[in-house]
């Protein structure tokens, strides 16, 4: 990799505070719910901002309304492939009647940004987008083209306008060799040693159905078998079952990370979990309980009961009610092999059928990406180290399989972190300015030490 060879303008981090925080404020004050997204007014203001200082862009839409975001800051001569900083500008649906404050109204207020997308994901959005411009205006010449992405339709999960619509028909747009996406950067203190998880790998998705079926009747007369009695006992199965514990090379690279940690038996340990994993031996492990609930979910296949349809009349016992499960699934995991583990547990008085289903992905974390994050967090949080792990959701980096994705947005606050995680698609999401600050320099420093300059 180069080193500088030309004087650099260095940014003045105050100043890119506020920069930062009006592009996350512009970002939210776009209603780009989805359904039905509408997302081309935020990608054009992302296009906008960066040709008005001389980067290349353009808005790419997939259908009317549906616009994603596509700039690069080229080199002169580049001498190895590009890198991606991606995120999406699509946000879920709101409870306006639930927010104190306007859930697109961008406001700033006691050093937070609220509004429906603050943390998932418009503000790593606008650092990206505040870090591409830094990087224009330093005057460094990089050994890679830089680009940025903001893709449509990530919250449905199919990206059918956005990331898999460009990878099928626009991925000469996408050509990268790495990329920075969401789904990692959460700081996590381990016995007084703090570790910034970063995604590796991420779980699959198995939409199911159960259905339970018997006699309808006039609800007057009670019913000694009923669908909703039917239902209830798998509601109950469910709850109380659970999966073997699977530990996949993301998790494993994750517990060797944190073997030092553990202890002067450490490693003795962490050895003898990955001979035998049980969840027992897992929960044991010196977690606070936000991180051991993170930690369960992405060593489990899970099925998480969401929707309820049953009934038409008050005074009817419905012949039919149906249960929608949120299933996610490891790598490796196949979805209707989950469907058929997943009936099992519930019984034969109950149907289970395959919705929709997406595999699992598991890379290996290492690659000098990789060794570049953990060194700019190095720099940026001394004393402090990077830890490859799985997510336990789904992003759009399932529809880049050309392209080594890794999730890492870091705050600066282990504290607000826990607060991002129960806001994250709640009521009242905001986002601190003093994290969107930490975020934006860490994907400036990123990009500065790994593309170089000649």
């Amino acid at each position: 990799m180069g080193h500088p060879a030309t004087a650099v303008v260095l940014p003045d981090w105050s100043a890119v505070r506020d920069e930062a925080t009006r592009h996350l404020q512009a970002l939210i004050r776009f209603d780009t719910t989805n359904p039905p997204g509408n997302e081309t007014p935020a990608a054009a203001y992302i296009v906008e901002t960066l040709r008005a200082e001389g980067i290349t862009a353009e808005v790419v839409e997939s259908a009317p309304g549906r616009g994603n975001a596509v700039a690069r800051l080229q080199s002169a001569n580049p001498t190895a492939p590009p890198i991606l900083l991606m995120g999406h500008t699509d946000v879920v649906s709101v409870e306006r009647d639930k927010w104190t404050r306007d859930p697109f109204g961008g406001d700033l207020v006691e050093g937070f940004v609220w509004g429906r997308g603050a943390v998932d994901m418009k503000s790593q959005v606008a650092a990206e987008l505040t870090a591409l411009l830094l990087l224009k205006r330093s005057g460094q010449d990089f050994e890679r083209d830089i680009t940025l992405v903001a893709f449509a339709d990530e919250e449905t999960g199919g990206g059918d306008h956005g990331a898999a619509w460009m990878w099928a028909h626009r991925r000469d747009l996408l050509d990268a060799e790495y990329a920075i996406n969401e789904g990692g950067g959460e700081p996590i203190e381990v016995n007084g040693r703090r570790f910034y998880l970063c995604q590796a790998g991420e779980k699959g998705n198995a939409h199911l159905r159960v259905t339970a079926r018997a006699a309808p009747g006039h609800a007057s007369i009670p019913l000694d078998d009923t669908a909703m009695l039917r239902l209830g006992r798998a509601l109950v199965r469910l709850h109380e079952w659970q999966p073997p514990a699977v530990v996949t090379p993301p998790m494993r690279a994750l517990l060797a990370t944190l073997a030092p940690a553990f202890g002067p038996e450490g490693e003795a340990t962490v050895a003898a979990i990955l001979a035998n994993p049980t969840w027992d031996a897992l929960a044991a492990l010196p977690f606070d309980a936000d991180v051991r609930a993170g930690l369960r979910a992405s060593v489990h296949n899970t099925a998480v009961p969401t929707i309820v349809h049953g009934g038409h009349r008050l005074n009817v016992i419905p012949s039919e009610v149906t249960l929608e499960l949120d299933g996610r699934i490891l790598p490796g995991q196949d979805p209707d092999d989950w469907r058929a583990e997943v009936q099992a547990a519930l019984g034969d008085d109950v149907e289970v059928t395959l919705v929709s289903g997406g595999p699992g992905l598991a890379a290996d974390p290492a690659s000098p990406f990789f060794d570049a994050i953990a060194a700019t967090i190095a720099d940026l949080d001394p004393g402090a180290a990077v830890a490859p792990y799985l997510v336990s959701g789904g992003t759009d980096a399932a529809h880049l399989p050309g392209i080594k994705v890794y999730g890492f947005f870091p705050p600066a606050s282990p504290a607000r972190n826990a607060l991002y995680t129960g806001l994250m698609h709640g009521h009242d999401e905001r986002y601190a300015v003093e994290d969107l600050l930490f975020g934006t320099r860490f994907v400036y420093e990123l990009v500065t030490r790994f593309c170089g300059e000649r």
